[in-house]
């Protein structure tokens, strides 16, 4: 190969190893809250590793919840940390106090307001993070336990439970609900005696059609869709050797989109909301660490993607089809519902070490995804 050949072939891998980080305007002023607030939901991702970020999201979140219960005493909180809520290798025994100074810190903060529920969804570091599923549901298991006896009153549970997939819906409002699932034993498939798979979607299915009337927003680790590294905006720069970029790009890993695993969980998730005759409202997930917002118009699919998984980690994400709101900064979501409406605001620092602000609001229609439902906000560069 000659010189001039081979340098054009080192820029094209180059160039093709880039992650892009879509940069938006933030809102400049926080538009007010909705009148009349039944309930609202929080959206904590991948909170399982102290940083300064996740000092501030903890902050910003005990802080937000106060302020909601003396606007709207009388709506329901519900707040939904998404996974990997211990990192590295879950709940481990013979480092109980370690891993649990991971994960108090999360429950202390959703203790903002009285009468606030806490859910923990079950994510892949959580499962132990690759171990065999017998120790892996061990720690699902662990984790558990604790989130019981730091919570007798049940305020704070680890749902779905028993390292069982679900599902298992929680009413928030009324006319309003959440879908919790364990993405992570659809993606393992376990040989246990939590039914089956095929039992799974088929729970979810009957779950969606028996509440069509309601507005549900599922809830999980793994996304539906993301423009995040597991969805192959990955670069070899940001993830080690340029091998591991070509692995995450292949699907080598059943935690990456483009796996084979992972794409048959989508397709049986696509297959079990289409089977319903029911499009939830929304998807909510982490396990990208970034903030992001995506309306979904493929049947079958929920109408908008919510990935909140910068509570802790953050990493790139960018525009793909549907976008109307990405940033790498660490952050949360809430979602308000009213009696007619779904108003979804995200929080994110505007760069490391400031204070969270509403970066991003906007109403989520129940009936359609178009580009002009939750617009998208506008673009100020790419890199």
């Amino acid at each position: 190969m000659s010189a001039a050949r081979y340098a054009t072939l080192l820029i094209a891998i180059a160039l093709a190893a880039c992650a892009t980080q879509v940069r938006y305007e933030a809102l400049e002023v926080a538009p007010p809250a909705p009148s009349g607030i039944t309930g609202s939901v929080f959206l904590v991702g991948d909170a399982g590793i102290r940083s300064p970020g996740r000092d501030s999201v903890l902050a910003h979140l005990e802080r937000d919840l106060d302020r909601h219960e003396q606007a709207s005493p009388a709506a329901s909180r519900v707040v939904l940390f998404l996974g990997d809520n211990i990192y590295d290798l879950g709940a481990r025994e013979a480092f109980r106090e370690e891993d649990l100074a991971k994960l108090i810190p999360q429950l202390d903060a959703a203790r903002g307001a009285s009468d606030t529920r806490a859910f923990f969804l079950p994510g892949n570091h959580d499962w132990a993070k690759g171990a065999g599923n017998t120790p892996a549901r061990e720690t699902i298991q662990r984790q558990q336990a604790w989130l019981h006896e730091l919570a007798p009153d049940s305020s704070a549970l680890l749902l779905p439970a028993d390292g069982c997939p679900g599902p298992n819906r929680v009413p928030v409002a009324p006319g309003v609900s959440v879908i919790l699932i364990d993405t992570e034993w659809l993606l393992r498939r376990p040989d246990d005696d939590c039914g089956g798979e095929d039992r799974f979607y088929g729970d979810l299915t009957s779950l969606l059609r028996s509440h069509a009337d309601e507005r549900m927003i599922l809830a999980a680790h793994h996304p539906m869709s993301t423009g995040g590294p597991h969805g192959g905006n990955v670069s070899g720069l940001d993830r080690g050797p340029f091998i591991q970029y070509l692995a995450i790009k292949a699907g080598l890993s059943i935690q990456d989109l483009a796996s084979p695993r992972y794409s048959a969980m989508l397709t049986r998730l696509r297959e079990a909301i289409r089977a319903s005759g029911v499009r939830p409202l929304g998807f909510a997930a982490g396990h990208d660490h970034s903030l992001q917002v995506i309306g979904m118009e493929e049947d079958g699919e929920p109408l908008w993607q919510l990935v909140s998984g910068s509570a802790s980690k953050s990493n790139k994400a960018e525009r793909i089809e549907g976008t109307r709101y990405a940033t790498d900064q660490h952050g949360y979501m809430r979602v308000d519902f009213t009696a007619t409406t779904s108003r979804l605001t995200v929080f994110a620092q505007s760069a490391a070490d400031t204070p969270l602000r509403v970066v991003f609001a906007c109403e989520l229609p129940q009936e359609s995804a178009s580009a002009t439902a939750c617009a998208e906000a506008p673009l100020a560069a790419s890199r």
